[in-house]
């Protein structure tokens, strides 16, 4: 069964994705995860990837839809979390056609959070170069300045965290994401989550959103 978690580029979809695989079992699924792996290591695919992120535009679809194959298994009863995919109609379409009658999408939960929020999020952001773990210089600053917590590696701004680039990004979303919660809408599998305040207390209320379209 899957469940899709939706949200604006910032809205924290990744932390409550983690959050609902460590604490209650959900496997989660992040194609931008998988896709950073591969620009990290520099594949031919990850190499066409970063040059697309780094002008804040989105991967092609095909590119998307390979990394979700692989991942995707065939056990139906368990529950998959898709961390911000599908983002325009399309994908939601090919993803209805490839899950149809093996893992069935169950939900859509979006992420609701304000954008003057989000551009302060993802500006003040910074992820570790080795096991990506992120930190924030105001809301979550690591112990020592520019150094990963966990594994002591340098830490870094993403290219697609500058004003510009988030500028383009919340814009493309507005373009081509918003109407992915329409679909859903129109088939009775959407609901909104409150996306801004206390990690916690947001995870309390998505949990229950999914545990609702779930039974």
């Amino acid at each position: 069964m899957i469940i899709v978690l939706m949200g604006a580029p910032g809205a924290g979809k990744g932390t409550q994705a983690d959050m609902l695989t460590d604490q209650v079992g959900y496997r989660k699924i992040s194609t931008g995860d998988a896709l950073r792996k591969h620009v990290k290591l520099g594949t031919p695919v990850g190499k066409q990837a970063a040059d697309i992120m780094a002008r804040g535009e989105l991967v092609p679809d095909n590119v998307l839809l390979d990394v979700l194959r692989e991942e995707i298994g065939s056990n139906p009863k368990e529950v998959v979390v898709l961390d911000g995919y599908p983002r325009n109609l399309t994908q939601a379409e090919t993803l209805r056609q490839v899950v149809e009658g093996v893992h069935p999408v169950r939900g859509c939960v979006h992420l609701d959070v304000d954008r003057s929020a989000i551009v302060e999020r993802l500006s003040g952001r910074r992820v570790c170069s080795s096991c990506g773990t992120s930190f924030h210089v105001s809301a979550n600053p690591p112990k020592k300045d520019g150094v990963c917590d966990k594994c002591g590696a340098s830490l870094y701004q993403r290219p697609d965290d500058d004003a510009k680039s988030i500028s383009v990004r919340l814009d493309v979303y507005d373009r081509s994401t918003e109407p992915v919660l329409d679909y859903y809408r129109q088939r009775g599998l959407y609901c909104k989550v409150n996306g801004a305040g206390v990690t916690d207390e947001i995870f309390r209320e998505l949990r229950d959103a999914i545990s609702t379209c779930l039974n």
